[in-house]
């Protein structure tokens, strides 16, 4: 098995054909979702801190909401992470007391032709072969189970 790695260091660069006006429409909806986002943002944070700013007092207008429903809002969702971050933690300190700490499978080791060999699915020419840098086989090197049976039956 072979340990996992990083990929090459070739950098890669994916060119493709897109019209403008595709481009044109990729820009305007990203451009209007960081907009929405910042205008979010700014509300919630300006109604949590009781700062009264146009965006807010429009938006509050808009929604029928005061600051002090935005605020019970962003409590009750900070209460909810709470309590779920103390239920999950509690979870994994009961995991850990009840199975301990756990040893990962370790990479087996180096298969040596002692092994293969005593699989008995390969003859010793062909592993040999195996081992050498390029090898083309006409036919499947490996012994399938109905020609081990059928060599067991004969002698």
């Amino acid at each position: 098995m072979v340990k996992s790695r990083s990929r090459s260091k070739e950098t890669m660069i994916i060119s493709g054909n897109r019209s403008n006006l595709r481009f044109v429409s990729d820009l305007l909806i990203t451009l209007f979702f960081w907009g929405y986002t910042i205008i979010v943002m700014i509300f919630i944070l300006s109604a949590t801190t009781g700062i009264s700013n146009g965006v807010t007092r429009t938006l509050n207008t808009t929604f029928k909401t005061t600051n002090s429903e935005v605020q019970a809002v962003i409590g009750f969702g900070f209460t909810m992470f709470i309590v779920i971050y103390l239920l999950l933690f509690t979870n994994h300190l009961y995991n850990k007391k009840r199975f301990g700490q756990l040893t990962r499978r370790t990479y087996p080791k180096m298969v040596t032709e002692r092994d293969l060999l005593s699989l008995q699915l390969m003859s010793v020419e062909n592993i040999e072969k195996l081992q050498s840098n390029y090898v083309v086989f006409e036919k499947n090197p490996i012994i399938s189970l109905k020609e081990e049976k059928q060599h067991e039956e004969s002698h």
